[in-house]
């Protein structure tokens, strides 16, 4: 009887540690069954690719007087096309107003380009800009381009080009426009007065030096780009190019992703730069560095066209009528060299603005995770379409978790920029349409990595002008959560309470 009742609780006990495993593994294949919100067919609005629709934008639009000494202004309702800056339709507005408004030049003028990076425009228009009277009138056409785009919120600096060719006056540079130009007649008779002074110290071999903000290209120190940065230089009687020589050597100050192109403290030039009109009529600036700089370029990495392209799109950009530089090295000019998987030519050695102008590129701050495990943003250079675009954007974030770096995107493995659908912005809130594959990955995220992942995704794009907030759905249905914790049925604004400044 013992014998049969140790038998009945040792069966008893077999069958309870057996159904006991059969209940763990039916919580793990329940933890690793994972239900997705992947609908069968396209939801009717399925968000793919990008949509932005920007609100139209109220701008104050400065029209030069027809007498040229100072300015109308407008208030008008700003709409953007797909693809379009904010500077850019400004601008075209601008000037296809001005024909009833302003002086007679701005009518027959065309805006060629806009370069907005880094808080500043460039605004190159078409050589019908000098169809004017008399110098004053030709400032009053570009201070009305630049005290309208200075009323625009991001903009600290206009720098304007007539036929990729910077315009000085009264032999001096114009600079990049930083404070509104209330009168033209006072501006004018201001660039009369510097123009003795400095004129009147280089003959007396005194220093009065005068002040002027100059855009500096710098090459990126991960992509091929070349950066603006907005400097104050100060021009003594070394000169404009001297003082802009040496403003590259000291490399960028607010630049945290991109590096100097020249070395400092090393003498490179073999002889003092000099201007000359070539027979066409071509003002080249030459530039003779000694064979020191192909070893300083082979010891740092510095490709020749960052060299090249970083001097000539800082000089041409800021020098008075400057066409074309000519970077020689022991008297030999450079000719060709290699960006990529591009070979770039130059004719006699004549390096033209417009040979790097596709080259220009902004900066944005991506949100990225620390050591400490919060959030820090980083600057990184990325093309001007690029730094406007919020999928360009998470796309970027995605690549950067590839990357060997003390920053990195808390992203699980296996998610891949593909993953972003879609992005669709519209009353001030950006709809990302996540793959089922992101959903997915995510699943593993525990409730810390999901409030990491999801507020870098938010706090990078609300830096974007025009997004204030962001709804994120999964196959265009919305999900609850992306892991368990944040609720996502709703609008998720930026969290600074993560954010360390660094």
């Amino acid at each position: 009887m013992r014998r049969m009742l140790l038998m009945g609780l040792s069966f008893a006990l077999v069958a309870a540690i057996l159904g006991g495993c059969a209940l763990t593994n039916r919580k793990q294949e329940a933890v690793t069954d994972i239900r997705l919100p992947e609908p069968t067919e396209e939801p009717e609005n399925m968000i793919l690719g990008e949509k932005l629709s920007a609100a139209p934008t109220e701008v104050t639009l400065y029209f030069a007087t027809q007498d040229g000494t100072g300015f109308s202004a407008v208030s008008r309702m700003i709409s953007r096309d797909v693809g379009q800056s904010l500077p850019q339709a400004v601008v075209a507005t601008l000037l296809d107003s001005g024909a009833e408004r302003s002086i007679p030049s701005m009518a027959d003028t065309r805006m060629l380009g806009c370069e907005y990076a880094c808080g500043t425009a460039t605004i190159n228009l078409s050589i019908d800009a000098r169809n004017v009277q008399n110098p004053q009138e030709l400032l009053a056409l570009q201070t009305s381009v630049g005290n309208t785009l200075l009323g625009i919120h991001g903009i600290s600096g206009v720098n304007v080009l007539i036929g990729n060719v910077s315009e000085g006056h009264c032999q001096l540079p114009l600079g990049v426009q930083t404070e509104p130009v209330t009168s033209v007649a006072a501006a004018y008779a201001q660039l009369q007065a510097e123009r003795d002074r400095l004129f009147q110290a280089a003959s007396s071999g005194q220093a009065d030096p005068i002040a002027r903000s100059a855009l500096l290209y710098f090459p990126s120190d991960t992509g091929n780009w070349l950066i603006p940065e907005l400097r104050s230089i100060s021009i003594g009687p070394e000169g404009f190019v001297r003082a802009l020589f040496d403003a590259l050597k000291a490399g960028p100050s607010q630049l945290a992703c991109a590096t100097a192109s020249i070395p400092e403290g090393v003498e490179l030039l073999n002889d003092n730069p000099a201007i000359q009109t070539l027979s066409s009529g071509e003002r080249v600036l030459d530039l003779n560095f000694a064979s020191t700089l192909v070893t300083y370029m082979a010891l740092s990495g510095m490709e020749v066209w960052k060299l090249t392209g970083s001097i000539a799109m800082t000089m041409c950009s800021f020098l008075p009528d400057l066409d074309a530089v000519r970077v020689m090295v022991n008297g030999e000019p450079i000719t060709v060299c290699e960006r990529g998987d591009a070979i770039l030519t130059f004719e006699d050695g004549m390096i033209h603005r417009n040979d790097f102008t596709d080259c220009v590129g902004s900066t944005v701050s991506l949100y990225l995770v620390n050591n400490e495990g919060m959030l820090q943003p980083t600057q990184r250079a990325v093309s001007m379409r690029s730094a406007l675009s919020p999928r360009s954007l998470l796309c970027e974030l995605i690549a950067s978790a590839a990357e060997d770096r003390d920053l990195r995107f808390p992203i699980p493995e296996g998610i891949q920029p593909v993953d972003i659908l879609g992005v669709q912005t519209s009353g001030g809130v950006a709809r990302v349409n996540l793959s089922g594959t992101f959903y997915r990955c995510c699943q593993i995220l525990n409730a810390h990595e999901e409030r990491r992942l999801i507020y870098a995704m938010v706090n990078t794009l609300c830096q974007l002008d025009g997004i204030r907030g962001v709804r994120f759905y999964v196959e265009g249905r919305a999900a609850e959560t992306m892991a368990g914790g944040i609720y996502l049925k709703s609008v998720l604004l930026p969290n600074p309470g993560i954010v360390v400044q660094r």
